[in-house]
């Protein structure tokens, strides 16, 4: 766990065991870090001693917090800032603060309203690189310049990423013939399939400027097609939509980093081109190999469970997920557990708990080869592989990826015997993603992740924090009753305490990306989500299993848990307040991100810095103007 450091009145030893931050600086522990509110002893005005000695009956604590507050001045203020700034320093918050500019430079790149060339954020990261080499001699100006330069990388990545993705858009809405190789399949609720076609040609008339990746539409498709077949049809191709009111979600700037330049129907069914399988390049074979699989194992799953169970089963394996019923996603949504459907963090996590957990316990059945051998790490080693297998057969999607960049992180840590859950593993698994995908920093799936992360990881940090100060009595001994409801109790309020946190961290960015939020998401996810664990447990059991053709008991569990899950979500769907709330101002999640990085990252008094930001912020949220 990620540490939250020394409080000012409850010296160095809570923190031992706990922070890895602590490690940088340590401090005697008669040398708390200051506060500005707590007198310095053996320099407070001889009034205050001898006034302190006269009983003042019912307003003692007033003149107390009196004479505190007629002590603070502006050159004891500085000092404690200071103090307090050297000592967040030396638990390394700077390296905490490195995925917070670049996403910055991330956020001002797609926020300019002309495209910049290559010249000038090139320019700027070699001016800023400059003045930071230059100014190594002052220290709070080399942090400036730090903190600029990661800026402008950030800006600088964000235009790499532009440029490499390079889609070709189409400007407007045309019909033509279109003949190209199918990527991917999705048959839709509705009956209709939805195919990701590579366009290889297109005729009557042809394009000169076609878009090189399309998503098209069908009532019907030839049996035998699958991912790699060549097809052909006539077509209505359209622009990717943009957003439709100021704001709120593009789906062009998706679809242009997803490579796809244009979405339609065809105007018939498609047909089926006969074609060498050897004129396809070698990552096309590969990729169609992989869709081919996940459609596999997706129809034998669909065939297994049956019905809104066995689509739901599917979306939690491979990820397919087109088949849901909608009348079941929007009762998701209403109760806040649609992430469930979703393969992100928690079904990464869940994979690898359960894979580890197995493991470590089937090592514990050969005490010698346990006592010997650092199973654990042989345990999270076989957990990262089988997350690269889940991201791969669940289709690499973006979410999947980056909570598979977070839980490796993680897992390596493991490795090298470090602490998994901390601070420093998540803000390098953030730098990985800004790097890999900067676009990922302005859309919801990563703010809200990184931010529930982020709040989890300080929370129970200073929670352990403040247990290992004191000292605790060994447990009295209890009967099993006594022994299970006390775990059960302790079950229900840590994962009653886990909603609250994530959800409290995510609220504003789901209100501002989705204008609307889920009144009994607690609720829900407090009734749901040990049923969600035990289904994750035998869809991991099924996946192993399958090869093997003994997955049907799993499988049918499975399906008996995800009605269970359905049926509570339509239940508290039905029972949920209107979830609309319509636009916030864009200024109030801005300030209550300040408060969350604040609030996260500091470990010293300075996180009280956090309040007046998220104050600011809740209090702005309604100071929106709506678009004409």
């Amino acid at each position: 766990m990620a540490g939250r450091g020394w409080g000012s009145d409850q010296g160095e030893d809570a923190a031992i065991g706990v922070s890895e931050r602590s490690l940088f600086a340590p401090l005697p522990a008669s040398l708390p870090p200051p506060s500005p509110l707590v007198p310095d002893s053996g320099k407070l005005p001889l009034q205050t001693g001898i006034a302190a000695s006269v009983p003042v009956a019912g307003t003692g604590r007033i003149v107390r917090v009196r004479r505190q507050i007629g002590l603070i001045s502006l050159p004891r203020l500085r000092h404690s800032v200071n103090m307090a700034a050297s000592l967040e320093l030396d638990r390394g918050v700077a390296f905490l603060l490195v995925p917070v500019c670049l996403a910055i430079g991330a956020i001002g790149y797609f926020s300019l309203t002309a495209e910049p060339d290559f010249a000038r954020p090139v320019a700027v990261v070699i001016l800023t690189g400059i003045c930071a080499l230059v100014s190594r001699s002052w220290p709070k100006t080399h942090l400036c310049f730090m903190a600029a330069l990661l800026c402008a990388l950030g800006l600088l990545a964000a235009k790499v990423e532009t440029w490499r993705a390079g889609t070709q858009m189409l400007g407007s809405e045309i019909s033509t013939q279109v003949t190209g190789r199918v990527v991917s399949l999705d048959r839709m609720e509705t009956g209709r399939i939805r195919l990701t076609i590579d366009v290889t040609s297109t005729a009557r008339p042809k394009l000169r400027y076609a878009p090189e990746r399309v998503r098209l539409s069908a009532r019907k498709i030839p049996a035998d097609v699958t991912a790699g077949s060549l097809i052909t049809g006539y077509a209505k191709l359209l622009p990717p939509t943009g957003p439709v009111r100021p704001d709120s979600y593009d789906f062009s700037f998706d679809s242009y980093f997803a490579g796809i330049g244009g979405s339609g129907f065809f105007l018939g069914n498609p047909k089926l081109v006969v074609s060498d399988d050897g004129d396809m390049p070698l990552s096309a074979r590969i990729s169609s190999s992989v869709e081919n699989a996940r459609e596999g194992i997706a129809d034998h799953i669909r065939a297994s469970v049956g019905g809104a169970e066995g689509e739901i089963a599917a979306a939690l394996i491979v990820g397919v997920r087109a088949g849901i019923p909608d009348d079941i996603n929007e009762a998701m949504r209403r109760t806040g557990i649609y992430h469930i459907i979703s393969i992100s963090g928690l079904h990464m996590a869940l994979v690898a708990g359960t894979i580890m957990g197995l493991l470590r316990g089937a090592f514990a059945l050969f005490p010698d080869l346990s006592a010997r051998r650092p199973v654990k790490k042989y345990a999270a080693a076989a957990a990262l592989f089988s997350i690269a297998a889940y991201l791969v057969i669940s289709g690499i999607v973006v979410a999947a990826e980056r909570s598979f960049i977070m839980l490796a992180v993680m897992l390596i840590a493991v490795l090298f015997d470090r602490a998994a859950l901390t601070m420093r593993n998540l803000a390098i698994s953030a730098i990985a993603v800004i790097v890999v995908s900067p676009h990922e920093v302005v859309g919801p799936s990563f703010q809200m992740s990184f931010a529930a992360t982020a709040a989890l990881v300080g929370a129970y940090a200073g929670w352990a924090d403040h247990r290992a100060g004191k000292a605790r009595p060994p447990p009295p001994k209890r009967s099993l009753p006594g022994f299970l409801t006390r775990k059960f109790l302790l079950a229900a309020i840590g994962l009653a305490m886990t909603s609250i946190i994530a959800g409290s961290a995510t609220t504003l960015f789901a209100i501002w990306h989705f204008q609307r939020v889920s009144p009994l998401s607690l609720f829900a996810n407090l009734a749901v989500m040990p049923i969600v664990t035990v289904v994750m447990f035998l869809a991991v059991a099924s996946a192993l299993l399958m090869p093997f053709g003994l997955d049907w008991p799993a499988l049918y569990l499975m399906g008996k848990g995800l009605t269970m899950m359905i049926a509570i979500s339509g239940w508290i769907s039905e029972r949920s307040p209107v979830d609309g709330v319509g636009l916030i101002s864009q200024q109030s999640v801005l300030l209550v991100a300040i408060a969350l990085v604040i609030a996260t990252m500091a470990t010293t008094w300075l996180r009280l810095a956090a309040l007046p930001f998220a104050l600011a912020g809740l209090l702005t949220v309604s100071d929106t103007r709506t678009p004409d």
